[in-house]
């Protein structure tokens, strides 16, 4: 998602200062709008005439619509301009989950419909099937006039992996190794004929919660999945920072020891093994096997193949101590984790998402512990700790996000960085 600098070394032509005026008072107008054109002028500090000439070629073309009146106290009664939100749709999908997921969003980033699909596996047949779910889906979707599907614009597809943004392959994939050889972007853009982006499946979930949930009133903002695996999205100055190969982010493998410098088990790194919400279930059922008692067992008439990572939740509230040891080490685990995190980037705040989001007394057995933990260990101010208030949708919805952002940036490419 290329943003082009305004800086040049000669005078511009009238054509190119037209396409650029066009490009900052679009942007600026998705960002603040509804808006009216004499607040658009005063803001940009562009004519008047020059942004009326914009704003009638943006409604000619179908970007821009007029709404209602503003209310004022005497004078010509202002309209009010606003994207048109239905001059195309984009699609979200997320495969860092447990099953498929889909969002079909139109261009003011409002989500028209969802659907959830298969089982994601470590399945070279992955793209297959993600054909398949979207065609069933969008002939759905025209079926009941909810959208022309000459109106779908793009797709943008979230990976638990890392990701070569530009050419699509797939770097590392550590959860689904028969993935590595395949290329969405590629297959997918050849399928739908449209264009397809492929980024990370947690910066996609971070960016979501950036623009639309709890990260939204901040410029530096950290998201942490918290699911069967654990990484983190790093939002620096507005920015999504990836790092150099796009791998900024994987906490998952943090050492905590030196004991266990070169851990690594299946792919997955030391901090994902102890902290993981999976983590929890395969920790019970090893303590059983063992001999341990707890209520767990009871739960499920000690068939250990029925245990669920909530139950161990359920288990400690009511007073159960291996539920209650096996939470305090996770927590002790992620604290670590995250205090790391505070101390090399200096976040405002830290969203935690992913499955933990869906835990019973989730704040009271995770939150509030790993709060008094950073709090006991960093001598100067800390971010805010929140939960994702987007939950299991982040993924979708920073999906969607990016696809409309990198469409429309690449049809207006100037804009105005807003504090």
């Amino acid at each position: 998602m290329e943003k082009k600098s305004l800086k040049f070394s000669r005078t511009v032509s009238s054509k190119l200062q037209y396409k650029i005026n066009m490009s900052i008072i679009f942007n600026y107008l998705r960002e603040n709008g509804p808006i009216s054109r004499a607040k658009i002028s005063r803001d940009l500090k562009i004519s008047a005439p020059a942004v009326s000439r914009v704003i009638d070629k943006l409604i000619k073309d179908g970007y821009v619509v007029e709404t209602e009146k503003l209310v004022t106290k005497g004078g010509k009664r202002p309209t009010l301009l606003k994207i048109n939100q239905d001059k195309g749709f984009v699609i979200g999908i997320d495969l860092g989950k447990e099953k498929f997921k889909l969002a079909l969003t139109n261009f003011n980033g409002e989500t028209v419909e969802k659907y959830r699909g298969f089982r994601i596996l470590n399945d070279k047949n992955i793209a297959e099937k993600m054909i398949s779910e979207i065609k069933k889906f969008l002939s759905k979707c025209s079926k009941g006039e909810k959208i022309k599907l000459h109106k779908v614009r793009t797709i943008c597809i979230g990976v638990p992996a890392d990701i070569d943004t530009d050419s699509g392959k797939i770097i590392s994939a550590p959860l689904y190794g028969n993935w590595k050889e395949l290329n969405f972007k590629k297959i997918l853009s050849s399928e739908f004929n449209i264009p397809v982006y492929i980024e990370n499946d947690v910066n996609l979930s971070t960016l979501g919660e950036k623009h639309y949930g709890e990260g939204k009133n901040f410029k530096d903002v950290i998201f942490v999945e918290i699911s069967n695996g654990i990484g983190a999205g790093i939002i620096i100055d507005n920015h999504l920072h990836r790092g150099f190969h796009g791998s900024a982010g994987e906490v998952g493998f943090t050492i905590v020891n030196t004991e266990n410098l070169g851990f690594k088990i299946k792919n997955k790194g030391f901090l994902e093994k102890f902290a993981s919400v999976e983590s929890m279930k395969k920790k019970v059922v090893m303590a059983i096997k063992e001999g341990r008692k707890t209520k767990i067992a009871d739960m499920v008439e000690n068939d250990v193949e029925k245990i669920e990572s909530y139950m161990v939740c359920k288990a400690a509230i009511g007073g159960d101590k291996l539920a209650n040891s096996i939470i305090c080490e996770m927590v002790n685990f992620l604290s670590i984790g995250i205090i790391n995190l505070i101390l090399i980037i200096n976040p405002q705040i830290i969203v935690l998402g992913g499955d933990i989001c869906s835990l019973p007394e989730v704040r009271r057995l995770f939150v509030e512990p790993i709060m008094e933990k950073i709090k006991s260990s960093i001598p100067f101010k800390i971010p805010e700790i929140k939960l994702s208030s987007l939950s299991e949708d982040a993924g979708i919805i920073g999906a969607s996000f990016l696809a409309t952002e990198s469409l429309l940036i690449g049809e207006f490419p100037y804009k105005i960085e807003q504090e």
